[in-house]
């Protein structure tokens, strides 16, 4: 092998680590509620699948349904963000520890007694990954709005692996 197919190798191979995998098209921008935010948050209004408006699950909920994937599991009322994956094994949906694009990223322990979630939209090489969510509950951001982050670890979360509508 030649010095320049060489590096033409490692080349590709750096790049291939760097990049993330998404595919294109998927829908994180364009939540409905988010311009009676902040106040529909604050005000507990109830969105469509029952869940508080421009809170992390009235999001997710609605980045499910915006990339074509089942909502037909939610339980109204059961569905503080450190519920999901109880409620979505009860509906048969898979829970596991590595992100995939289009899970639900669920962290339990994260806003006692409440959890928080996210949507993946996507993974890196090296295992991090990169979200789109709402009201994520940190000091630097702002309740009730968006945020997209990247670089996050898996470490403290789980995933649900929700399927294509039927």
């Amino acid at each position: 092998m030649s010095n320049r197919a060489g590096l033409l190798c490692v080349s590709l191979a750096l790049a291939a680590v760097a990049a993330p995998v998404h595919p294109a098209g998927v829908a994180i921008y364009g939540y409905p509620l988010a311009p009676r935010c902040p106040a529909a948050g604050i005000a507990d209004r109830i969105d469509r699948w029952k869940m508080d408006a421009c809170n992390c699950t009235s999001y997710v909920a609605w980045a499910l349904e915006a990339n074509d994937q089942r909502t037909d599991w939610f339980i109204a009322g059961a569905m503080d963000a450190r519920n999901w994956p109880h409620v979505a094994q009860l509906a048969g949906l898979a829970v596991g520890a590595k992100p995939r694009v289009g899970a639900v990223a669920v962290w339990p322990k994260l806003s006692p007694p409440f959890g928080h979630v996210a949507y993946v939209v996507a993974v890196h090489n090296d295992g991090s990954f990169e979200v789109g969510e709402y009201n994520f509950p940190a000091e630097g951001y702002s309740p009730f709005t968006f945020d997209r982050r990247d670089e996050v670890r898996p470490a403290g979360a789980e995933f649900i692996y929700v399927p294509k509508r039927l």
